[in-house]
C-alpha cells in the first residue's frame, strides 16, 4: 500500500500532497480536481528535495492547476434558479430594475415600464415559464438593437446580406449561410460593445469569403484590426452570460 502524507507547508505558494509509493521509481507530479497537486515519490526518497522539484516545475504546475480549477467550476452545480432583480445589457449600455408581480396567470409576461424598470408578471415559481419569458424579451431587444447596426455596418463595409435573424444559440455568437443569411445570437447584448461589433464584422466578411482562409482573415483584419484579441475574449465570453439567460438543465 502507498504511504500518504499531507504537507501543509507552502513551497513556494504551492500547497501539495506527498504520496510515497513502493511502485514508484522516480518523482512524478499529478494535478486533479479532487486532490489538487500531488507529488508521488519512491520509498526512501528525501522529502526535503521536493521543494526544489516544485520550483523547477512551477510553470507546468500552475498551468495544470488553472486547468483543474476551470474543470472544477465547470463541474460545479448551477446555483438554484432565481428571478434576477436587475438586468444589464452591456452591448447597448442599458440596465433595468426587475419588478416581480406574482399572479394566478399560468404564463409569464414581461413589459417595460418607466424609469428603466421591467415588470414580470405571472406564476413566478415556474422556472421554465420565467426563462421562456426572459428569452422572448431578450430576442425582442436584440431585434431592435442588433439588426439596425448590422444593416449600417453592411452598408459601410459594402458587404450586403439578404436577410438577418436573431436566435438563441448555445455555441455560436453568430453565423452566415451560403444564401447570405446572417444569424445573430441574442445573447450578444450581454457582451461588451467591442465584442458585438467584432462578431458583426466577422459574419459580414463571410459574405465575401465563406471560409476561414487567409483571405478571409485578411478581410476581417482590415475592418477589425484587433480581431485576434477579440477572438480570444469571445472564446471566454460565455462566462459573462448571467444565470438567468443560460439554458435550463431540465428538458
Amino acid at each position: 500500500m502507498s504511504d500518504i502524507r499531507d504537507f501543509r507547508e507552502v513551497t513556494p505558494c504551492l500547497p501539495y500532497r506527498l504520496r510515497v509509493s513502493p511502485r514508484a521509481r522516480d518523482v512524478s507530479l499529478r494535478v486533479t480536481v479532487e486532490r489538487g497537486l500531488e507529488v508521488v515519490v519512491p520509498r526512501g526518497y528525501d522529502a526535503a528535495l521536493v521543494p526544489r522539484v516544485l520550483e523547477h516545475m512551477q510553470g507546468w504546475i500552475r498551468r495544470a492547476l488553472d486547468r483543474a480549477e476551470a474543470n472544477r467550476r465547470h463541474l460545479a452545480p448551477e446555483p438554484p434558479w432565481r428571478l434576477p432583480t436587475e438586468i444589464a445589457l452591456p452591448g447597448i449600455g442599458k440596465q433595468w430594475q426587475v419588478i416581480a408581480k406574482e399572479s394566478a396567470r399560468a404564463s409569464v409576461s414581461i413589459r417595460e415600464i418607466e424609469d428603466a424598470r421591467l415588470s414580470i408578471t405571472g406564476t413566478l415559481g415556474n422556472e421554465r415559464a420565467c426563462r421562456r419569458a426572459l428569452e422572448r424579451w431578450l430576442v425582442r431587444q436584440a431585434n431592435r438593437e442588433l439588426i439596425p447596426p448590422l444593416a449600417a455596418l453592411s452598408r459601410e463595409l459594402g458587404l450586403r446580406y439578404r436577410e438577418a435573424h436573431i436566435r438563441l444559440q448555445r455555441t455560436r455568437w453568430g453565423s452566415c449561410s451560403g444564401r447570405k443569411s446572417i444569424s445573430l445570437n441574442a445573447k450578444l447584448l450581454l457582451l461588451p460593445p467591442a465584442l458585438v461589433r467584432s462578431v458583426l464584422i466577422h459574419e459580414l466578411c463571410h459574405l465575401a469569403e465563406m471560409n476561414h482562409s487567409a483571405r478571409f482573415w485578411s478581410l476581417v483584419k482590415r475592418h477589425d484590426p484587433d480581431f485576434r484579441a477579440h477572438r480570444k475574449s469571445l472564446r471566454a465570453a460565455w462566462k459573462l452570460v448571467p444565470p438567468w439567460s443560460r439554458p435550463s438543465i431540465s428538458p
